[in-house]
């Protein structure tokens, strides 16, 4: 449960007439009128890591909508595959230790900072920064990911590529061309395999601060 001095929960319809958040987070098909939002009118800062599937369907909070910057003392990750996870809509900055996001949505409107590596998997999600991404690495995995400024050097992308990202993203041919040989040969990377196994322990390496992608 998130825990801050400066958030108020809404009920959903409340929320989204009131920060019109609809605008710019497109909601699926879930039914979410029984699910709460997480408002922040300033700046939002948390000390854990934040999990948005556990937000949504532990804590019935279908999205945080902070109109200052999110400061996140630890992850910000996301273990759903199918869309079904909390979003994040941030009008100023965002920083977390590493971002790790699979269907979930995560719109910035200005810098997201990571400490570590920011590593986006899944089809159903979206993650929008409207300024810049600083950050050790930046992969793609069949994921939406767009970024208006600036991105890492390390930059990979495998499967889809947003038409606006395709001079920003290097396209990879599997997991071999992004990962370390050791990292490679222990999540035995040959091949982009069926299904999320080989992203699962790519990511849970990322979040333990495992030095897996290549420098």
């Amino acid at each position: 449960m998130i825990e801050t001095g400066s958030y108020e929960l809404l009920s959903f319809e409340e929320a989204r007439q009131k920060l019109r958040f609809d605008r710019e987070i497109s909601l699926g098909l879930f039914d979410l009128s029984t699910f709460r939002i997480a408002y922040c009118p300033g700046d939002f800062a948390y000390v854990g890591d934040i999990e948005l599937y556990q937000w949504m369907w532990c804590d019935k909070i279908a999205g945080l909508v902070v109109d200052g910057d999110v400061t996140i003392d630890g992850d910000l990750m996301d273990n759903s595959f199918d869309g079904s996870a909390a979003f994040v809509l941030a009008r100023g900055n965002l920083r977390a230790r590493t971002v790790t996001l699979g269907g979930a949505e995560v719109v910035v409107r200005g810098d997201l900072r990571a400490e570590g590596a920011v590593f986006n998997s899944a089809s159903a999600g979206r993650c929008e920064i409207g300024g810049s991404l600083s950050a050790s690495h930046l992969v793609t995995d069949d994921h939406a990911t767009v970024v208006a400024g600036r991105t890492p050097a390390l930059s990979f992308a495998l499967g889809y590529v947003d038409p606006t990202m395709s001079e920003k993203l290097r396209v990879a041919e599997s997991y071999l061309d992004i990962l370390t040989p050791e990292a490679a040969t222990e999540f035995d990377a040959r091949s982009r395999r069926t299904g999320s196994e080989i992203v699962v322990r790519i990511v849970s390496a990322i979040r333990s601060g495992r030095a897996v992608l290549r420098a």
